[in-house]
């Protein structure tokens, strides 16, 4: 055999190794492709599976700091809205007063110019005489009480005196008289 055989035989065998080793090569990367998916599906799924309790986690979390602020919300809008109600019923009671004030007020300058302009009315003008008899008859009855009780004094001092008997009588003097002499 010749070198050229020798070389060839050499070369076929290597072509064969080389075959085979590039076989096996692409058959362990084929395992190893599949060895690594198979490993980021499970990573993958892992992944998934933490990511989906965080979320939930984070979606439960965010459900009661949001149902928290809503009651929050709903204490602070019933705090607002009673005082509100209580400063509208302060502002309308005292609008009411103040309206009230101002109505007297004006219905007694409309009731004064009106008698300015009219005179009293005849209810007035009832009303005047009315009083001003009541007061001429307690003035009267007064008047005639007092009469009653001076009576019944000069009566009881007149008895007093009767009683006592009579009274002993002085003699008379003349009175002295400007411009006259005695004598």
């Amino acid at each position: 055999m010749g070198p050229l055989t020798e070389s060839m035989k050499r070369l076929c065998g290597e072509i064969v190794v080389l075959r085979g080793e590039r076989l096996n090569f692409v058959r362990d990367l084929g395992q190893d492709v599949a060895a690594m998916r198979a490993e980021f599906r499970r990573a993958h799924s892992e992944m998934a599976r933490r990511s989906k309790a965080e979320c939930q986690g984070f979606v439960e979390a965010l459900g009661h700091e949001v149902a928290s602020l809503r009651a929050g919300f709903r204490r602070a809008h019933k705090t607002m809205a009673r005082m509100s109600r209580a400063e509208r019923r302060a502002d309308l009671n005292h609008l009411k007063k103040t309206v009230s004030w101002m109505r007297r007020e004006f219905a007694g300058d409309l009731a004064g110019a009106h008698r300015a302009w009219c005179g009293p009315s005849p209810a007035e003008l009832r009303a005047k005489a009315e009083a001003e008899r009541r007061a001429k008859a307690e003035v009267e009855l007064r008047a005639k009480e007092e009469a009653e009780r001076r009576h019944r004094e000069a009566e009881a001092q007149a008895k007093a005196e009767a009683a006592r008997g009579p009274a002993p009588s002085k003699p008379k003097e003349e009175a002295a008289r400007p411009g006259k002499k005695k004598g």
